[in-house]
């Protein structure tokens, strides 16, 4: 009979599921008041220019630029061209304009767009292509910029024509800026150069973060897997299984990053390239090693009693 003195004691312990779970919603509190004061969800599509971007008389036009889409693979700006006239270049109708203009757009050295407007005519949006500097080698860090001119003058004399430029910005996820120039005159054109500079926004480069230690973790996770495996002799064909299934992974989380470029950036040689160079490495390594081990039995010439049952 066992008395009361000779009783294990019960030890406790505190849970830790409470403090943790109360960590975790304070942590998405802040976030949330973060958000909703930093003004990250009211974000506008205008892009902000610096330099003189004021028309000086009150005859001018407003060029309103959409960027539709930054094509780095191309290195290209898509975007859309209308200008609004104001003073007496306002036509009798809407969105008509009293004198022919003509409206050029040079990019990368050369003339690549030239619009003109006949005098009382209905104007639309034109489509321009302007070249990029700086491709996508730098993902998700990349920076790239667009340097142009903009000339408008009067079709029939030729005379300068006061504009100002109005440029928003639709090619999600870029966050643009602009910066306008003192103008110039070449060849009795009156030039005015504009810098278009762009930066991946921080969402898109926190998801690709995010996506780049997924690969990391897993393929230290693949190592220290495997090497305890092979030490502890312990190698079965469920770890080959899981090492090709990581080697196909990969390709595909880099396809899945926001706004992934084509194969070959700075991050491909840097992060990918290696890790499944060392993974794809594991993985010939352990299936010649278990190839080896299991085909044992296929090698011999002579079968050891009983083995047939």
């Amino acid at each position: 009979m066992t008395s009361p003195d000779d009783t294990v004691p019960v030890t406790t312990r505190r849970n830790p599921a409470p403090i943790i779970l109360g960590v975790v919603v304070a942590v998405l509190v802040i976030y949330y008041i973060i958000v909703a004061f930093s003004g990250v969800l009211q974000s506008t599509t205008k892009v902000p220019i610096s330099g003189d971007n004021k028309a000086t008389s009150s005859d001018y036009l407003t060029l309103q630029m959409k960027v539709q889409d930054v094509d780095l693979g191309n290195r290209v700006i898509q975007a859309n061209v209308l200008p609004i006239a104001h003073g007496s270049l306002l036509g009798a109708k809407a969105g008509e304009i009293s004198e022919g203009l003509r409206i050029e757009v040079s990019s990368g050295g050369v003339t690549t767009s030239v619009v003109t407007f006949p005098g009382e005519s209905v104007v639309n949006p034109t489509s321009v292509t302007l070249a990029l500097d700086r491709g996508d080698t730098a993902y998700p860090f990349d920076q790239p910029f667009a340097d142009f001119q903009l000339s408008v003058q009067e079709e029939d004399t030729g005379k300068a024509v006061p504009f100002e430029v109005d440029l928003t910005n639709s090619a999600r996820p870029w966050v643009l800026n602009a910066h306008l120039s003192d103008a110039g005159v070449t060849d009795g054109k009156t030039l005015f150069p504009i810098t278009i500079e762009g930066s991946r926004d921080a969402l898109s480069i926190t998801l690709v973060g995010f996506y780049v230690l997924a690969i990391l973790l897993t393929t230290l996770m693949a190592v220290v897997t495997i090497g305890s495996a092979l030490i502890k002799r312990k190698l079965e064909f469920s770890n080959v299984i899981w090492l090709s299934a990581t080697m196909l992974s990969f390709p595909a989380l880099r396809s899945a990053m926001p706004g992934a470029p084509p194969i070959g950036t700075t991050m491909d040689f840097l992060i990918l390239f290696p890790c499944l160079c060392l993974v794809a490495g594991m993985l010939v390594w352990t299936g010649a090693h278990l190839l080896w081990r299991e085909s044992s039995l296929l090698r011999t010439r002579h079968i050891p009693h009983g083995s047939e049952d």
